[in-house]
């Protein structure tokens, strides 16, 4: 498709893949409450970015290889930027994302400072075009948003899907404050969990350590190369904006974070590319038939070199922390399932029980007509050395040989 003929293009790039870019749009929409969102063209793709208050950025990547056709040229340096509204661009990828009976082909257009972005719909129907005005963006402020990657704390791969169901959990028992933690033990037993206060009190889950699920944990002392065995690192973050990368972590395949001495969480997010290959039924114009397939249909597949839709976060720690959460988050890993059961052990019952009949013979010195096969000798002496028993008959029940305690 030829588009603004008799004009040098400054930005032209045609795809039939409209599902995947209205997956990528929708990955942008939990950032920032305004309505822009910051494009970035150049040889190798297109660039979009959303802030929230200067704690939470997102940039996501759509390479070329994504496009039929790409096309960009700029005398006046390596990288164009613009401004668009947000929700104006994803409603005319949902719209036209609803004809399935048809291939869809989209190209996206810029001529530069001053032009609109121009967007072409076009099916073996109908050619739709719309133009959103874009706004000029001298710099992009990321000042203490960007990783510090000589002073690494830890470094971990985990899966998508894994990632994605914790943080719904932690989403629907109302999750208000999230801690990070990791730790490597030197038997092999890595941990990674994401701790939760909410008004249920505090949780945790602890991912799954096998290799199928948590790739990689590393956790270094600051310098992004000595491995520390046995100390944890924690993270304290606001879960609103932790939640965040909810729908991000939906469509990935691996999920890459990585925290800095600074306190600065980054998420790197790579997507599955398994639903790239997509049936072209168009048919040439001249030859249209009324159906939406024929016998010129072909398939559109990506290269085989296209990444995927990539995504990275960067979100700031809490800068105040509550002493006595953090010494709960701590107690919270600390204490085991087993040591965990032993406290709710140490509960104890009376139960009364039964006097055994003894055939009309006396009990003496040899009988072990007790649950603790004592004789009465052993009898006498246990309780000529116990304490005296406190005079309280409203609230201990009156003591007797036949009666024990249940443990459970």
């Amino acid at each position: 498709m030829r588009i603004n003929d008799g004009k040098v293009t400054h930005f032209s790039a045609s795809t039939f893949h409209l599902d995947h870019i209205t997956t990528a749009l929708n990955c942008l929409t939990p950032f920032d409450n305004k309505q822009d969102v910051l494009i970035f063209i150049d040889e190798d793709g297109l660039s979009f970015a959303r802030e929230c208050n200067h704690t939470i950025r997102i940039q996501l990547f759509l390479s070329r290889d994504l496009f039929a056709s790409y096309s960009y040229h700029n005398e006046l340096g390596d990288q164009s930027t613009l401004c668009v509204n947000m929700n104006y661009l994803l409603n005319s990828f949902n719209v036209a994302h609803r004809n399935v009976d048809d291939a869809l082909e989209s190209t996206l257009s810029y001529n530069g400072p001053g032009t609109p972005l121009q967007l072409i719909f076009e099916d073996s129907l109908i050619t739709e075009s719309v133009e959103y005005h874009t706004y000029h963006v001298s710099s992009f402020d990321s000042i203490g948003l960007k990783l510090d990657r000589d002073q690494v704390l830890f470094e971990c791969i985990i899966k998508g899907d894994v990632l994605h169901s914790a943080i719904k959990d932690l989403k629907e028992i109302g999750c208000r404050g999230c801690c990070v933690f990791a730790k490597l033990d030197e038997d092999g037993e890595n941990t990674f969990a994401l701790l939760s206060k909410s008004q249920l009190g505090f949780s945790r889950i602890k991912l799954p350590s096998s290799r199928s699920i948590l790739e990689k944990l590393e956790v270094y002392d600051g310098d992004s190369t000595t491995l520390i065995y046995d100390k944890p690192v924690l993270g304290f973050f606001d879960f609103s904006s932790f939640d965040k990368i909810r729908q991000s972590t939906k469509v990935a395949s691996k999920v890459l974070l990585r925290m800095d001495v600074h306190g600065l969480l980054s998420v790197n997010i790579l997507s599955r590319t398994d639903d790239m290959i997509l049936t072209d039924t168009r048919s040439n114009g001249n030859n249209y038939n009324g159906n939406s397939s024929n016998n010129g249909g072909h398939h559109k597949q990506l290269s085989g070199e296209y990444p995927g839709i990539v995504i990275e976060v960067c979100m700031l720690e809490k800068e105040n922390i509550d002493e006595a959460d953090q010494e709960e988050f701590q107690l919270l890993m600390e204490i085991n399932e087993l040591e965990r059961t032993s406290r709710f052990s140490k509960k104890s019952t009376y139960r009364r029980r039964q006097a055994v009949p003894n055939d009309g013979r006396g009990i003496d010195e040899t009988s072990t007509d007790n649950l603790l096969g004592l004789t009465n000798a052993k009898l006498d002496a246990a309780a000529a050395a116990a304490p005296p028993p406190a005079r309280n008959d409203d609230i201990l029940p009156r003591s007797n040989n036949n009666e024990i305690p249940l443990f459970f």
